[in-house]
């Protein structure tokens, strides 16, 4: 089942309002699945530093327009009242994402950096799940264990197209942004085995 998680600790149900209560005080951040709780693991240091620099290119590169960064601090809305989770970083340019401090509901780009143990997750289950918010029209995977990026990109007719991206690209683009990431940038501080 698509949303099924394997966790060593059981799933709590409760309400969005109880879920939103319970994670501002919680130590451990938490997925909202259908009324049920399901804790999110730690991650590297690796995978840190990609957030850390992903979040610090995009910032630099939109300073001049009135577009919102966010961290995994910071849940999407993925159905209401249902599915919310935090992705690594999320671009949320609309003006209405200013009202909610805690929950972004129309984000335009997602990135999950991903892992031996997380990629199945991220790269389908997660991506399911995402393609239901309207506004998402990138979702980008940045592998934490090797020089890939793949970016899907939601077509004109609501199909999504995928693209892979290798070191000897040198970048890659972010076509609901207009931009381009470097590659070496989004890896700097990363040292692979």
């Amino acid at each position: 089942m698509m949303h099924k998680k394997t966790t060593k600790t059981a799933a709590v149900s409760m309400t969005l309002d109880e879920y939103i209560l319970f994670e501002e005080q919680s130590e451990q951040r938490h997925e909202f699945i259908d009324h049920q709780l399901f804790p999110i693991p730690g991650t590297t240091d690796d995978h840190n530093y990609i957030c850390q620099n992903i979040a610090f290119l995009l910032r630099s590169l939109l300073k001049q327009q009135n577009i919102r960064i966010f961290t995994a601090s910071v849940k999407v809305q993925i159905t209401h009242q249902k599915d919310y989770t935090y992705p690594d970083v999320m671009v949320a340019p609309d003006p209405h994402d200013v009202e909610n401090k805690y929950i972004k509901q129309y984000p335009s780009v997602i990135f999950e950096v991903i892992s031996k143990t997380s990629r199945m997750d991220d790269a389908v289950d997660k991506f399911i799940r995402y393609k239901q918010i309207e506004s998402l029209q990138n979702y980008i995977l940045v592998d934490a264990e090797k020089i890939f990026v793949e970016v899907r990109t939601k077509m004109e007719n609501g199909a999504w197209e995928a693209n892979t991206y290798f070191h000897s690209d040198g970048q890659f683009p972010l076509p609901a942004l207009n931009i381009m990431l470097n590659i070496d940038q989004v890896y700097e501080g990363v040292v692979f085995a």
